[in-house]
């Protein structure tokens, strides 16, 4: 660690740690993504909102760029600096505030673990509307400053939604909070009041308009039971069309994730615990559900997503539940860290949303690009959300000799998923290059980062800005 001038401003806030020797910034320069790392400067370890204004106002002032961090978990590029910038190390804000259980909402800070946050909710039996897959170690600032999604998502949709409203310090280093709790007198107790919808402003956008401080998120009561099973079709246009008559009729309303497997991943679980079983009897598609609320509620409806299930080809598929779904469930572990495909040392993750009905496209797609490119293990899957679904290409392979090779690959498929209608939700660094096709849009939010950011420190080169 070096005492500078630069590093006396970034501590000006009075508790923050300044690093600036290498070797301490090591760990700052990339998250888990495929996104290229940079060489930072300083990273300021901050440990309340204080240290966060004078780290930005600092920034600010030099005009040198600056990137949050919480756990560095994200699989977009988010969290990458650029050479010679500051990174915010906002992991150490990481208390629960309140838990207000007149209001229904909890206030925590950024750095805060879902784990630690979960359980402080479920001693008062209370839980989250949606629990992003990264996991117990995921923070809340990460996962609502990319679009995180997980356990509760066909119910709620997606973290965003779930956000009652923010404390954030703008790029100039002043203080806002959104929706009611702009009046101070007020409190947080409802995201749209006042005007526009601000708040969804900071939402997904990784740091690129201002660092968020402080997070208002509703709280639920936790489901009293809990179960499991799955459903497969003979092809992916069926299961497009189950989804959406699921989600119309709201049958979605009791189950807390949904995810759906493709072929290769249908049968290579079932084939290696149960060999003896007909792979040509195997459906190609599977839909997977996690089912919560009263044992009475929960068995209703498993009833009548079964039966609607008969209508478009499908059938209960007990054995993919009992095998594999139930256990990833019950052990609460990553979605994609079950694909069995481990051979490998890194993945690229490509996050996208979709209709239903691009569904065999989107597996078309990861097809194409498993026969154009057989060196990489290629897998997909969906998470089931109220409308829609979210979709996930992972692509395994061996960060020493193939690095230049997956970043190429990455794009060439990010690329093919825009070409069929996918829209990326955690963007970062890995869509970047590509954010010239969403026109319009794009340049009016180039437009209202120079007005916000002028000094344009704030994460930039993140989504294309």
């Amino acid at each position: 660690m070096k005492t500078a001038q630069l590093g006396t401003e970034l501590a000006a806030g009075g508790s923050a740690v300044v690093l600036e020797d290498k070797i301490d910034l090591l760990g700052y320069r990339r998250d888990t993504s495929i996104a290229p790392g940079g060489n930072p400067a300083a990273a300021v370890i901050a440990r309340n909102v204080e240290d966060v204004v004078a780290a930005v106002t600092a920034a600010n002032r030099r005009k040198v760029p600056l990137y949050v961090r919480a756990a560095g978990s994200t699989y977009a590029g988010g969290a990458n600096p650029c050479d010679g910038a500051i990174v915010l190390d906002v992991s150490a804000l990481n208390r629960v505030l309140k838990i207000d259980e007149e209001r229904g909402l909890v206030l925590v800070e950024p750095g805060v673990t879902y784990g630690a946050l979960l359980a402080e909710l479920s001693a008062r039996g209370l839980t989250l509307g949606v629990v992003p897959l990264t996991g117990a170690a995921g923070t809340v600032g990460g996962a609502i400053a990319s679009h995180g999604l997980g356990t509760g998502s066909p119910r709620y949709q997606s973290t965003a939604d779930e956000v009652a409203g923010l404390e954030v310090v703008m790029p100039t280093g002043e203080l806002l909070r959104t929706g009611s709790a702009a009046l101070a007198e007020a409190g947080f107790f409802a995201r749209y009041a006042v005007g526009p919808d601000l708040t969804g402003m900071f939402l997904g956008a990784n740091g690129c308009l201002g660092v968020i401080t402080g997070i208002a998120l509703w709280v639920h009561p936790k489901p009293e039971y809990q179960e499991t099973f799955a459903v497969g079709f003979p092809d992916y246009e069926s299961g497009a069309r189950f989804i959406s008559a699921l989600q119309l009729k709201d049958l979605t309303h009791n189950l807390w994730y949904g995810a759906g497997y493709e072929d290769k991943a249908i049968e290579g679980r079932v084939m290696a615990a149960r060999p003896q079983v007909d792979r040509s009897a195997l459906p190609r598609f599977c839909l997977a559900l996690d089912a919560r609320g009263t044992r009475e509620d929960v068995a209703r409806d498993r009833a009548r997503i079964v039966a609607e299930s008969g209508r478009f080809g499908g059938a209960e598929f007990a054995v993919f539940d009992e095998i594999f779904f139930s256990r990833l469930r019950r052990d609460q572990s990553f979605w994609y860290s079950y694909a069995g495909y481990f051979a490998r040392s890194m993945c690229a993750l490509l996050m996208c949303s979709m209709a239903n009905e691009t569904i065999p496209r989107f597996f078309g797609a990861i097809e194409c690009n498993r026969e154009a490119c057989p060196q990489f293990i290629w897998a997909g899957g969906l998470v089931l959300c109220r409308r829609g679904v979210h979709g996930a290409v992972i692509v395994f392979y061996d960060e020493r000799q193939q690095w230049n090779e997956i970043r190429e690959a990455s794009e060439r498929c990010c690329r093919d998923l825009l070409a069929i209608g996918c829209v990326p939700y955690k963007s970062g660094r890995v869509w970047a290059p590509m954010m010239d096709r969403f026109g319009r849009y794009h340049t009016t939010l180039a437009r209202l980062k120079k007005t916000l950011d002028p000094n344009a420190i704030m994460s930039p080169q993140i989504l294309g800005l």
